[in-house]
């Protein structure tokens, strides 16, 4: 729930107190939010604020690894961070932990 205020609450400070019709999030695989939850909560959340009227939609995030040893980037299923290309394990994590909103609308 708290998630869902901070996100109302960054959504209020930019939209200079317009009604909202839209709300596009991702959501990284990794990040710990449950996309169905976040919709939900977000739908109890928004009465009374200008996103009363407003859709959320989300957008979930692959997880991606980089390859520090060749070098390339790749989507990974499953909880394997290995490199599927050279099997090392000297891999960083770039995509799949995150959660931001990516834009608004704004009722005119």
């Amino acid at each position: 729930m708290s998630v869902v205020e901070s996100l109302v609450k960054l959504v209020e400070k930019y939209a200079n107190n317009k009604k909202v019709s839209k709300i596009v999030v991702k959501v990284g695989k990794l990040s710990g939010i449950e996309p169905y939850f976040l919709k939900e909560c977000f739908e109890v959340f928004k009465e009374n604020t200008i996103c009363s009227e407003a859709k959320m939609e989300i957008v979930e995030i692959e997880k991606k690894i980089f390859c520090e040893d060749c070098k390339k980037e790749f989507e990974i299923r499953g909880f394997d961070f290995r490199c599927p290309n050279c099997k090392s394990e000297n891999t960083k994590l770039i995509a799949g932990n995150e959660l931001y909103i990516e834009y608004i609308e704004i009722k005119e």
